[in-house]
């Protein structure tokens, strides 16, 4: 029995704790300003190891989950390309909705 203890004791001094991450060493990998990760923690959006009340660290594992969380697949358009509506021609005879020959009549009341 004791010897199962000591294995055990042995197994864990034998696997590498991982180092926590700081905010700003996530702001860098993330290339996001360190207040934006204190956002995302506090959202939920972003886990952390709570050190004290004012400091946060972060695993790689927490990390990484967030980079999945934010993968989005490409959009892809279902529908046909709309056709491009030319222009109606400038200075035709109803670009107003009055003829040019209307204008001249009004214009000439005008005097």
């Amino acid at each position: 029995m004791v010897q199962n203890e000591l294995t055990k004791a042995e197994q864990v001094q034998q696997e590498p704790l991982h180092p926590l991450m700081k905010v700003p060493d996530v702001a860098q990998i993330l290339r996001i300003v360190p207040k934006t990760v204190n956002k995302l923690v506090r959202e939920g959006k972003l886990g952390c190891v709570q050190i004290s009340s004012r400091e946060s660290r972060f695993t790689e594992e927490q990390v990484q989950a967030y980079i999945d969380s934010q993968r989005v697949a490409p959009k892809i358009d279902k529908k046909g390309a709309l056709p491009v509506k030319s222009q109606p021609p400038k200075g035709g005879e109803k670009s107003f909705g009055v003829s040019k020959a209307d204008l001249r009549k009004e214009m000439s009341r005008w005097v």
